[in-house]
Parts: C-alpha cells; sequence; structure tokens
C-alpha cells in the first residue's frame, strides 16, 4: 500500500508534457529578454533612427548644395523695343539670376516677318550692352548708372530665297498658313558674345541690358529676345549631366561623414558618463581605508595604557622584582592547578578575554604594596 501511495505521488510531482515545453521555451527565450539584450536593441533602435535622420538629412543637403552651386542654365529676358525715336532699342532687367565665374553664351533671338522693307533691309546691326547696377545720386534722388560691363555688335540678315522657291514654299505650306497653325516669318539667332565671365562680387554682374537695331531701312520686327545660356564645367557639368549619379554619390557622401561624426560623439559622451560614475566607488573605498586606518586596536590600547600603571621610582621596580621572584618560587613549589591555568573553561575563559597575564600580575603586585603599607 505504501508503495502505491509513494507512486502515485511522485507521478503527481512529475512535470507533464506542456510544462517541459513551456520550461525549455522560456529558457531559450529568456536571454532575448535579459538586461544585455534589452541595451542592444535600444542600441539598435537608435542607430537606426539616426541613420535614417542622416539620410533624410543628407539628401536635403545635397538639394541646397546642388541649387547654391549650379546656376540657372538659361536665362532670357524679352527685350520691349521702342519705335519712332531713331533706331529700335529697349532695355531689361537682368535680376540676380546670373552667377560669378561663370561662362554664358548671349545670343539674341529676333522673330522677323518676311515683308518687303525687312527683305530690303538686308544686313542690319544688333548692339547689346550689359549694364551696370545702378548707382543713385544723392542730391537729385535719379539713377545715374552709365557704365557698362560688356559690350558687342554683330549682323544680321533673313535668309535669301529667290522668287520660284518663295512661291514653291507658300504653296506647300498653304494649309498651315489658312488655318494659322504657320505664319509668314523667320527666326534669327545672332550670337552676341562668347564664354562671356563676370567677375567675383555683385558689383561686377550685370543689373539690366540694352539692345538697339541699326538699319537703313525701316524694320518690323514681332519680338526679341535675349537668351544667356550657362556653359558648365568641371563639377558643375558632371552634377547637371548626371544628376542622379550625382545624387547618390554626394549623398552617400555626406550620410558617411554624418554618421562617422556622430559615432565619434557617442564613444566620446559613452567613455565621459563611464569615468563619472566609477569616480564616486574609487572615493568611497578610499574613505573606507582611512577610517580602517584611524581606529585603533584593543591591543594596542592596552598594551600603551599597562605602563601607564607600572611604577617610575628604582627602588618600587627592585621591589617588585623580588617580590615576582619570590612568588614565582611559590608557583613551583605549589603544584595547584588554579597556579598552573588548569582553571575551569568559564572561568578560563573569561580571564583570556577580559585581561592578559601581564595585567593580572601588575594588579597582584598592587594589593601585596598596598598591604605593606598598611601594614
Amino acid at each position: 500500500m505504501e508503495s502505491e501511495y509513494t507512486s502515485e505521488e511522485d507521478s503527481g510531482h512529475e512535470p507533464t508534457i506542456l510544462n517541459r515545453a513551456t520550461n525549455a521555451l522560456l529558457k531559450y527565450i529568456r536571454p532575448f529578454f535579459s538586461k544585455q539584450a534589452q541595451k542592444a536593441y535600444l542600441g539598435t533602435l537608435l542607430f537606426v533612427g539616426t541613420s535614417l535622420c542622416m539620410l533624410f538629412g543628407s539628401a536635403l543637403a545635397y538639394g541646397v548644395f546642388y541649387y547654391r552651386f549650379v546656376p540657372q542654365v538659361g536665362v532670357g529676358r524679352v527685350v520691349h523695343l521702342q519705335f519712332g525715336d531713331g533706331h529700335p532699342w529697349g532695355t531689361a532687367s537682368l535680376g540676380s539670376e546670373l552667377v560669378s565665374l561663370q561662362p554664358y553664351d548671349v545670343n539674341v533671338e529676333l522673330e522677323l516677318p518676311r515683308t518687303p522693307s525687312n527683305l530690303a533691309a538686308g544686313n542690319f546691326m544688333l548692339d547689346l550692352t550689359l549694364l551696370s547696377h545702378p548707382s543713385t545720386s544723392v542730391l537729385t534722388g535719379t539713377n545715374s548708372s552709365t557704365s557698362s560691363i560688356s559690350r558687342s555688335r554683330r549682323p544680321a540678315i533673313l535668309t535669301y530665297a529667290s522668287p520660284l522657291v518663295d512661291t514653291a514654299s507658300k504653296l506647300s505650306l498653304m494649309p498651315f498658313y489658312v488655318f494659322g497653325w504657320h505664319r509668314e516669318a523667320e527666326k534669327l539667332v545672332v550670337p552676341m558674345m562668347e564664354r562671356v565671365e563676370f567677375a567675383r562680387g555683385w558689383r561686377n554682374l550685370p543689373e539690366s541690358l540694352r539692345l538697339e537695331i541699326h538699319s537703313h531701312e525701316e524694320m518690323q520686327i514681332y519680338k526679341a529676345t535675349v537668351e544667356f545660356r550657362a556653359r558648365f564645367t568641371g563639377l558643375r557639368w558632371m552634377m547637371y549631366n548626371w544628376k542622379i549619379t550625382s545624387f547618390f554619390i554626394f549623398s552617400s557622401l555626406f550620410w558617411s561623414i554624418c554618421m562617422t561624426s556622430a559615432s565619434m560623439s557617442w564613444v566620446i559622451i559613452a567613455s565621459i558618463s563611464s569615468m563619472g560614475k566609477r569616480e564616486p566607488e574609487v572615493k568611497d573605498e578610499a574613505d573606507d581605508e582611512t577610517l580602517i586606518k584611524q581606529e585603533p586596536s584593543e591591543e594596542t590600547s592596552s598594551l600603551m595604557e599597562a605602563p601607564s600603571t607600572s611604577s617610575t621610582n628604582p627602588e618600587e621596580k627592585r621591589r617588585i622584582k623580588r617580590e615576582d621572584d619570590y612568588e614565582a618560587d611559590d608557583d613551583e613549589s605549589d603544584g595547584s592547578p588554579r597556579d598552573r591555568g588548569t582553571l575551569p573553561s568559564e572561568e578560563a575563559g573569561a580571564g583570556t578575554g577580559l585581561e592578559s597575564a601581564g595585567a593580572r600580575g601588575v594588579h597582584r603586585r598592587r594589593s601585596r604594596l598596598f598591604n605593606d603599607e598598611h601594614s
């Protein structure tokens, strides 16, 4: 019967398969929730977050750098010509879109109708002048800027066509002329300046331009435009012509520099904080050592107090020595267990725990001296 009871109790205490599986699972999962694992998770999260922020910042920094470093490729201004007072002329403001130390090609585009007067004019001259920033007079308060940064004069002429070719082209393009999809005009592109470059400084950049058309015949003009075309070289050429490649290269460079700086800062801060945590512990240990050194031992105190009880008189010292010799002879003659130190365990333990043998001898000598003096 007892064996049956014990077997039932043992079977009740044995873990089931579910408990075993749970324990095994907890055994393998427990390291993933330890303090070290939590620190690793937090560090990884901070690293990933910092990397994403730095990546976004690098892309934004490259966009700002591209906007500031690569100027606008084409800058065009429409010139509204003035007629009736000599040669047709007009001015236009350039603003602040041009940059220093950047070569530009300057062209003038004219849209001219193929009228008999324009065809009879033949060659005519274009005069383009780039003007500096206006200077305001203190007395009159008016702009008195007449200095030019650059000036160029170039010839132009409409394309010649014989009467037969002109008639054939008009007949072939007659439907476009009828529906308004094309008109009898010609666009001339006249190069005025090649690779013109302005010195550093906002005063050396042109603020406005002036265009004049010189011809012996009165001319009709639909539209006049001055176009500045930037000619990139070096890094600007690569960034403009290879936009995606330049974006990845410079963004990666910015990101690597930012991550290196952040990692170095993290290491320095971590080392400083760890040093700050260790200093108080060292100070506490040093304080404990000083306290231990300052506490006097019981043995040294008893030894320091013992000589104070001794007499300084030489006659008393000799008398005490004779009495000690006499007591030693008595102890040798008397073999009692009390004198030989065979006291009971309680008395022996009390004597050894409270006073030393030297102190007992001094006490006996004092009692004898006191008895002799009174006798």
